[in-house]
């Protein structure tokens, strides 16, 4: 009866494993991912139009982080005076139970972001979530777009009734090939 009991266990592990990523075509996986994500990588500042000065000066960087697998994000606003006026913390990843990106953002106000990406084209990398801890948002999508070479678009919708309308949208120029977070 011991016998019976240990062959059924062994086969149903044996089978398990057979229908879920390996480790190895897990890291592979999340490896491309991280690969294709990597456009975004240096540090980028608003398009600005000419007609219109900056209130404030604004740094986007990503860097990567922990051998590639992660990509660690800054976004800074500070004054003419340089006094920060805003800072969030993100870290970037793919998980390894879906295989889609994430990020993971720390709020200067103290909230966090929690989000899963959906699918969208090559070049679009599009992440539904929730902020915890805000006052002024809850439920967004975030959208970030190769525009070209050193342009990127960031879009924000906040989910109001169940639909998503646009809260901001921002064309960015790469002014470094390094991103500087971790610093």
């Amino acid at each position: 009866m011991r016998t019976i009991a240990l062959l059924l266990m062994l086969c149903s592990v044996a089978l398990s494993q057979d229908s879920a990523l390996k480790p190895a075509e897990n890291d592979a996986n999340a490896l491309k991912v991280m690969k294709e994500f990597s456009f975004v990588l240096g540090t980028w500042r608003p398009v600005q139009p000419a007609d219109k000065p900056a209130k404030y000066v604004e740094d986007y960087s990503f860097e990567p982080i922990l051998d590639g697998r992660f990509v660690a994000s800054q976004e800074l606003y500070k004054s003419p005076d340089g006094k920060v006026l805003y800072r969030d913390f993100v870290v970037y990843g793919v998980d390894p139970d879906t295989g889609k990106l994430f990020l993971h953002a720390y709020n200067t106000d103290g909230s966090i972001d929690r989000t899963r990406a959906v699918d969208g084209p090559g070049g679009k990398w599009i992440f539904e979530g929730t902020v915890f801890g805000s006052t002024r948002f809850r439920d967004y999508r975030y959208t970030l777009s190769e525009v070209d070479d050193n342009h990127m678009g960031v879009l924000i919708e906040l989910k109001k009734d169940g639909k998503y309308e646009k809260y901001s949208e921002k064309t960015y120029v790469r002014i470094s090939e390094k991103g500087e977070v971790l610093q």
